[in-house]
């Protein structure tokens, strides 16, 4: 029980929370949609809010609509929001599979069937979907459905242990639930507002404040820690030059 309450320290988060609080900031435009409000999510991890809504804007602008997205190639999606976009090809190789995975369901690029449903379904049924990460599940659930969630991504993980909310031996997979476990339900929003204030603060801060840039966490499956080992440099080639150097002074 002691290990448990010492993952997360509750004077800290407040402290963070208070520096970063945004009262007006009490939903997002894009809830409106769910479809929408999944996209605009899928675009707001590890990027600056910024950076999100303008390529937002540039699929509305180039898409009749969602589902014409849906069948755009990745390379052209990739075009649409920006080729320097934060990890462009891996984004929205995983917002493609999600769209498709809706539509294979659906017959339609909607999530107008959730509503209604009690909470634990919604989740579930986004955290299932093919492609999702638990960032954009629980930041949909969040802002359209009221579900108890809080959105963590890279960014938001590294603010949360540098600021001291959360202790080092949490990983990033179980941070969200850390949080939602000593935050209280009423709170969620505001407090997801506030820490999406600082991580903007945080990208706005330059690369030093920047996340590493590593896969998202995927959603409902456990995180993978495995990186591919890099090969190692080979000196054959510099010894064939030294070995050619001292044939050629003899």
């Amino acid at each position: 029980m002691t290990a448990k309450k010492t993952q997360f320290h509750p004077t800290k988060f407040s402290a963070l929370i208070k520096r970063h609080e945004q009262p007006q900031h009490t939903a997002d435009p894009n809830a409106v949609d769910p479809v929408a409000l999944l996209i605009s999510s899928f675009l707001m991890y590890d990027a600056p809010s910024h950076m999100a809504e303008a390529a937002m804007q540039k699929i509305r602008s180039a898409t009749v609509d969602f589902n014409e997205f849906r069948v755009s190639l990745v390379e052209e999606m990739v075009q649409i929001i920006g080729v320097r976009y934060p990890r462009a090809e891996e984004r929205c190789k995983a917002m493609r599979r999600v769209l498709y995975d809706i539509f294979r369901n659906r017959h339609a690029v909607s999530l107008a069937h959730l509503e209604g449903h009690p909470k634990q379904h919604i989740r579930q049924y986004l955290d299932n979907l093919d492609g999702m990460i638990a960032f954009v599940s629980n930041r949909v659930g969040l802002l359209r459905y009221g579900v108890h969630a809080i959105p963590v991504d890279q960014t938001t993980y590294e603010l949360l242990i540098d600021e001291g909310a959360l202790s080092p031996t949490v990983s990033l997979s179980d941070a969200a639930g850390v949080l939602e476990r000593n935050i209280r339900a009423g709170h969620g929003l505001e407090s997801y507002f506030a820490l999406q204030a600082a991580a903007d603060k945080r990208h706005a801060a330059g690369p030093k404040a920047a996340p590493k840039a590593v896969k998202p966490e995927k959603s409902a499956k456990p995180e993978k820690a495995a990186k591919s080992a890099k090969p190692a440099k080979s000196g054959s080639g510099a010894t064939r030059t030294k070995v050619a150097a001292r044939t050629k002074g003899r």
